[in-house]
Order: C-alpha cells, then structure tokens, then sequence
C-alpha cells in the first residue's frame, strides 16, 4: 500500500519486549527502567494475530523482530516460526544470546540478523553497554550467524563522541575482516540517554581522515552506502540530519501494540485495545489502511524512548 507521499509501506519493525539484558548509554538509564505492567504487553499470539493483519492489510515485505532485546522474550522462537511465512523475517539483537539460540531462530524461518558493536575495545564496550560484555562475545554472535547462514550480516554502531569515534576506520576494516558490513547510526535524541549527537557529515570526515575520500554508491533502505578508497564497503544511518523520510518505508509495532507511522510525531493507533475490545479483524485492517495514508514526511526522527520502540 501506498502512502500520500506515494512510498510503499511494506516494512513493519516488531518490538516485542521493552526488556533489555544491557544498560546502554545511548538507549536507557543507568538505573534502567520502568518495566511495562506484563498485562499491557502483547501476548505472543496477539502479536501474531496483529502481525498478521498488518500483513493482510499492506502486504508486507519485511518484518524485523526487535525489543529492547528480543531474545529475552520466552518463547521468541516460536513467534518467529509463526510469523516468518509471512514475509522475510529479520531481527535486531546486541548478541549476547544469540549464539545458543541462533540454530532454532534459522530452522524457525529467520532469515537474516544485525548485530550491535559500538567499539572494539573491551572497556568501550563495558563503558557503553554497563555491563560485562566483550568483543569475543559478539564475535561468537557472528560467527553463529554465519554458521547458520543468517546473512548478510549488517553491524549497528551508535556514534559517540568522545567514547567511540576514534574507531570508525578501524570498525569498518574489522567488519570487513569478519565477512560482514559496518553501519553507523546518528545518535539520536532520546528519553534516557546521556550522548551527545554526531552528525552525518561529521562521521563521513572522520571516515574519510582515516582511509581516504569515501564516495556514496547506493541508498539502502535507510542507510546510505559508501565505499572507501580500498573498496570496503560501509553505512551511515542519518535520522537527525534528514533525507531518511523520502525512503522510508517503514512501520513499528510496540510491545504495547500500538502501531507508528514515524518517530517524530503525528499519529497512532492501539492495536492492542482494537483487539482485546473485540474490534472485528476487517475493523482492524481498515483502520491500519488509514493510519497508513496518514503516514507523515518530518525529515528528521528524534524524541522517543529508544527501549519502548525497538530503533
């Protein structure tokens, strides 16, 4: 289906927990959060059957399972058996449990996974995640996608200055070392966190510091892509400094059930209530028609809370 602004709206991203197992600076407070009432959150097979009228209601061709992190959620995998005839199903995860649950996530039907790395040196990654998280842990995360040919992988780094900005160049050829590709993701602003934004341009010029003029070769999704003077391919995402809206194709579905259009306002729909409330399925797929040709153009996101929304 298409939107006023003519865009196919064909990518629904499913937060299915606002849990997190890390403490990320960019995502949350150090104290963590406020958990949802578990009577508030969507039971597995509501967000099936939802997932499922979405798709009814747009032909979707992607979803994208995400959280907080994803694979906290009991019974994960049988959702993705669930949903993963649908369309293609990929998932968002900081890795730390995927190497034991990476084999039924593949037999389940998930097709492809990201990864996120924000540094390459231990401390960073302690320093960023607040937890005892290392390098070698999310390198046993790709190497069990890879093994269970989950790819191609794609690796999220939030850009930080003054904690890891120094690394880019060095990110990008370690990620080329391991078969997968870099991405770098703008800060955005955001409840909880306690970063300052880098923006697109400003990334590129530490880049290009680092390993030569970087020449733009293609438009991912949301994600420009690059390629360095020695052929090494890499992404920036850019939601605060713009040029995202005109591409995006994109919906989110909360843990709460309520359906988004964009991050940076306009308006909603409680998917959950529609459904508990006895909304009839044609009720639900009408009313999800008409959030779609309401789908805002902002030009920049900013102004969520990054746990609740899943990126």
């Amino acid at each position: 289906m298409r939107d006023s602004y003519g865009r196919t709206i064909d990518y629904l991203r499913v937060s299915v927990t606002d849990r997190c197992n890390l403490r990320c600076i960019y995502c949350m407070p150090e104290s963590g959060i406020p958990h949802i009432d578990h009577s508030a959150i969507l039971r597995l097979e509501e967000i099936q059957c939802l997932v499922e009228l979405i798709h009814e209601a747009l032909t979707l061709r992607k979803i994208r399972i995400t959280g907080g992190e994803p694979l906290v959620r009991r019974g994960i995998v049988s959702l993705v058996k669930g949903i993963s005839p649908l369309a293609e199903t990929v998932m968002t995860t900081n890795g730390i449990l995927f190497p034991e649950n990476a084999a039924d996530l593949r037999a389940a039907g998930l097709s492809r996974v990201n990864i996120s790395v924000d540094s390459l040196k231990d401390e960073v990654i302690r320093k960023v995640t607040r937890r005892d998280v290392t390098l070698n842990m999310i390198e046993k995360a790709i190497e069990a996608a890879k093994e269970n040919s989950l790819d191609p992988i794609k690796l999220n780094c939030v850009v930080l200055k003054g904690v890891n900005f120094g690394e880019l160049s060095d990110m990008i050829r370690w990620a080329e070392d391991m078969g997968t590709t870099m991405r770098f993701i703008e800060h955005m602003p955001m409840t909880g966190s306690v970063c300052s934004y880098v923006p697109r341009d400003e990334i590129l010029r530490e880049i290009s510091a680092g390993m030569g003029q970087a020449e733009q070769i293609a438009t991912e999704g949301t994600a420009d892509m690059y390629v360095t003077d020695s052929g090494i391919k890499f992404g920036i995402i850019a939601p605060v400094a713009g040029g995202m809206c005109a591409n995006c194709t994109r919906l989110r579905l909360t843990a709460e059930g309520e359906l988004l259009p964009c991050l940076a306002g306009g308006e909603s729909l409680n998917l959950r209530d529609m459904l508990r409330s006895g909304s009839s399925e044609s009720e639900i797929i009408s009313a999800v028609r008409d959030l779609v040709a309401k789908k805002p153009h902002h030009g920049a996101c900013g102004g969520v809370s990054m746990w609740r929304i899943g990126g």
